[in-house]
């Protein structure tokens, strides 16, 4: 439910922002901090005590949101009043300019999206500081009831730029109010030649600030990015809002179509509106002509003559001192005084906002209320590329969204006769730079296509390699393909490349059409199978805390490497060997019943496996089955891993596989064999000298010494307890309180063991860890008979599992709360329960012996409310639901 405070409907926008203000932070940065606090204190208190809602800050822009007009209004000009009043002479003052308008829009997680929000931006532009502009309609509804003391003028009808229709401007006069402003910007044009947009600009506005703050302090300005991410429509935003502070203007230069460096200069000329002179070099002109002008020029796509575009812009910069260059271009042009600004892609709101808003210019009736998931899917599968969103978006008008969503291939991405021949399909564009590239670098380029989710660089050298594995070459051909903007590296400790997802289909169809797959993918697969191998032997022997989560990134690389394994290759032996290693990230990313499906087709393939390969299968297998409750399937594979490991010798993975034999031996009472595997796996552990391994095996061995008194058992899970604490291994120290827990609650000590599983939160709070301690501390304070202690944890359990799609937790915190719901409604308690048990069914889990009580007493209470056959339909009915429906009713008490 929205905030209150959260205005809805139509709503007033109130935009503010401080005019010149770059210039004051370059003079004294100090005060500038200074007074911008100032400034905020009186906008923020005159904004929110009319109710108004400040939803967005950039800079010292200010974008808020009112419930009315009359409100919106007083704060303008009372905020007016009070930044005149107020002393900011240590920057030579502060004018503020104000723009409202009023519209329907699109809320969307406290942010607003629309044609409201845009005409309002638009709207701020055309003023001067210390103004207050008014839309046409906005003051239309303010002369219904005026606020006393204030009145409006009729400034005119202004074009707003990328907007079809004008705007009439109204501005609010009022005592201690300025009111002599100069001629609106937008009827005050500066010479230009910017091409007109006719679609409206769509995010980026955090983008073209930082790249005009770039402009203030540097001559030059590069905006580099991937084809079709929208660098030229960024830079003619930024160059039109820099319309004003140019005295000769900015002037736009499209270099695209020109294919010999002897017409660049020219071409520009061209574009400032010069002519040649018969005397002089088309250069030599072009230096005369700026070094006399002030103007902003613009040179767009420079990318196919990159160093020859960079030798005449560095002249330029050198000898024109008022003239300042902003750039776009796929490569940087690498010159001195070069500014780099690398523009990303869209996030998804944005690319959301932008698909609308092109669907419905292509299909005015297009309603995307209802279809915004999909919307979402198709700019996640676009990677957030402005150009195939646009593409994609204009396909509304012969397609359901739906349908487009499913069969979204490069050939749909076409459209828009008035676009460069390059861009009027995605294909066409990815064509142009893949042709610019050298024979190497398509090469690498068509390589990387087998990647999935990134790379790292040292994966890139083994599988893209070029000249016979020189990795000095791979690497500089890597980096010139992340220059030319066609592969992103990700920021992180660990730099990772990736392909935008139309970029890698592109290649990917290269990489096919060059005869190259099946040999990349043999090389992809062996990289990631040695990389899998390394991770398990790292995790053997005490894995670094970054472990997991590097792990964790690769998951899809790791899936298409078995993949090709176990089909296409018909190498079910390489196959085996990686979901053997990977069999720990299985289990510590709750990925279950993944990895009992790889483990499972690779053993059923009947290849005959190496033993350590196999053995090191069956033990991860043993565990997974474990942490599903398959107990009857743990035993069988614990048995074989450890007659694997004795055969091979290796006496850490033994100690492993018994230490999990000794603890089904304990569940089914065979405590002799059960105490004999446990003393054995101790023995190998401590002969071993590994305090980590000897801290495992007492974690999984302790209960198996009930028959020595519950002290005893309770010292070996104190001494895994000590162990892990003192090598700092805090998620291993939350597992060894977790199951110390476990064996308490099924001794009966509810208490004790309730304050293990709490103290482990304290070493693990990760989700994947949160869903087990939560989920029994829940069960202890229901067997404590305190089903209000247990509703919170028992709600953070299924919170957790259902985000990581556990197959017991999700049905067993379920049926948590349909005890903890039973007292006030029984109907909704055995609809939970008769879900929760066909679940826990089909996972073949046995419940413990003290959960058997209390669940055998909550179906009693039921059938005593219920009825038997009215509990036999609610259980039927509780059955039949979603995994999604039955978290969401779980979760809606």
């Amino acid at each position: 439910m929205k905030s209150p405070a959260l205005p809805t409907g139509t709503v007033v926008f109130l935009f503010s922002d401080i005019e010149g203000s770059t210039r004051r932070w370059d003079t004294d940065s100090a005060a500038m901090q200074a007074a911008l606090r100032r400034h905020d204190e009186i906008l923020r208190f005159e904004i929110e005590r009319r109710r108004g809602y400040v939803f967005k800050t950039i800079g010292d822009a200010f974008c808020a949101a009112f419930w009315t007009i009359e409100e919106a209004l007083e704060a303008a000009v009372d905020i007016q009043r009070q930044l005149g009043r107020a002393n900011f002479g240590a920057v030579e003052g502060l004018a503020v300019r104000m723009a409202i308008h009023a519209g329907e829009t699109d809320e969307r997680a406290g942010d607003y999206f629309g044609p409201a929000v845009n005409r309002t931006a638009r709207l701020l532009a055309a003023g001067h500081g210390g103004q207050i502009l008014i839309s046409g309609f906005t003051a239309e509804l303010a002369m219904r009831k005026l606020p006393v003391g204030i009145a409006l003028r009729h400034l005119g009808t202004l074009p707003l730029r990328d907007l079809k229709d004008p705007e009439e401007v109204y501005q609010p006069i009022a005592p201690d109010l300025r009111s002599d402003f100069k001629p609106l910007r937008g009827l005050e044009t500066a010479p230009n030649n910017l091409p007109r947009q006719t679609t409206s600009f769509v995010g980026r506005r955090d983008d073209v600030a930082r790249i005009d703050a770039l402009l203030t302090r540097a001559p030059l300005v590069t905006i580099v990015g991937a084809g079709g991410v929208g660098k030229t429509r960024v830079a003619l935003e930024v160059a039109a809002n820099r319309l004003d502070d140019h005295a000769d203007g900015v002037w736009f230069v499209d270099l695209s179509a020109i294919t010999s460096p002897s017409l660049i200069a020219g071409t520009i000329l061209s574009g400032l509106g010069a002519e040649p002179t018969s005397d002089l070099e088309p250069l030599e002109t072009l230096r005369a002509f700026l070094q006399k002008r002030e103007l902003l020029l613009l040179l767009d796509n420079s990318e196919h003559l990159v160093s020859d575009v960079a030798g005449i812009v560095a002249q330029i910069v050198a000898r024109c001192a008022h003239v300042s260059i902003l750039a776009t271009s796929r490569a940087p042009l690498d010159i001195t005084s070069e500014r780099i600004y690398r523009l990303a892609t869209l996030d998804v709101a944005s690319a959301v906002e932008l698909f609308v808003d092109r669907a419905r210019a292509a299909k005015p009736d297009f309603r995307a209320e209802q279809k915004i998931s999909v919307v979402e899917a198709i700019c996640r599968r676009l990677d957030g590329i402005a150009l195939a969103i646009e593409l994609a978006a204009a396909r509304v008008r012969s397609m359901p969204v739906e349908d487009l969503a499913s069969h979204l291939e490069l050939r749909l991405l076409a459209g828009g006769r008035d676009r460069r021949p390059r861009q009027q399909t995605m294909r066409a564009l990815l064509d142009w730079s893949y042709d610019l590239l050298t024979a190497q670098e398509q090469a690498v380029l068509r390589r990387c296509a087998v990647f999935a989710r990134g790379f790292t660089l040292e994966v890139a050298l083994s599988v893209c390699s070029v000249d016979g594995g020189n990795e000095s070459r791979t690497l500089g051909v890597l980096t010139s393909l992340a220059d030319r903007s066609l592969v992103t590296i990700e920021a992180s400790e660990t730099p990772r490349y990736r392909l935008l997802e139309p970029i890698r289909e592109y290649a990917s169809e290269k990489l096919d059409d060059a005869g190259e797959m099946p040999e990349t993918a043999r090389r992809h697969a062996r990289a990631f199978a040695s990389l899998a191998h390394a991770a398990y032997e790292e995790w053997e022997t005490g894995p670094r805390p970054d472990w997991l989560s590097r792990l964790e990134g690769e998951l899809s690389n790791f899936r298409t490497a078995l993949l090709w394994s176990a089909g296409e290759a018909n190498d079910p032996e390489k196959g085996a060997g990686i979901v053997a290693d990977l069999t720990p990230v299985f289990l510590r990313l709750a990925l279950l019943t993944e990895g009992i499906e790889w483990c499972e087709r690779v053993l059923e393939a009947g290849v005959r496996l190496p033993g350590a390969v196999e053995a090191r299968l069956r033990y991860g297998l043993s565990m997974l089955y474990s942490n599903i409750g398959a107990n009857k399937k743990v035993l069988e594979q614990a048995e074989n891993a450890a007659a694997l490991y004795r055969a091979s010798g290796d006496s850490r993975g033994l100690s492993h596989a018994l230490s999990q034999v000794a603890s089904r031996y304990a569940e089914q009472s065979r405590n002799d064999e059960a105490t004999a595997a446990a003393e054995e796996a101790l023995r190998l552990a401590r002969e071993l000298g590994d305090r980590r391994l000897v801290a495992d095996t007492l974690r999984r061995c302790a209960s198996t010494f009930a028959g020595d008194g519950v002290e005893r058992v309770r010292t070996l899970y104190a001494e895994s307890v000590a162990l892990f604490r003192s090598l700092g291994r805090d998620d291993e120290t939350a597992r060894a309180l977790e199951w110390w827990g476990q064996w308490e609650a099924e001794i009966g000590n509810f208490g004790a063991a309730a304050e293990h599983m709490l103290e482990a939160k304290r070493f693990d709070s990760r989700d994947v860890a949160t869903m087990f301690w939560a989920s029994e501390v829940a069960s202890c304070y229901l067997a404590l008979g305190d089903p209000a202690r247990a509703e919170p944890f028992a709600l953070e359990a299924l919170v957790a599992a259902a985000k990581a799609r556990h197959p017991v937790i999700v049905p067993m915190a379920i049926s948590y709360v349909a005890i903890i719901s039973s007292g006030s409604d029984p109907n909704r308690a055995a609809r939970l329960a008769g879900y929760a048990e066909e679940r826990l069914r089909a996972a073949d889990w046995q419940r413990v012996a003290y959960e058997q009580a209390l669940f055998a007493q909550f179906y009693d209470s039921l059938k005593r409310n219920l009825g038997d056959d009215e509990l036999e339909r609610l259980f039927r009915e509780g059955s039949a639901w979603s995994d999604e429906h039955a978290v969401a009713q779980a979760l809606s008490g």
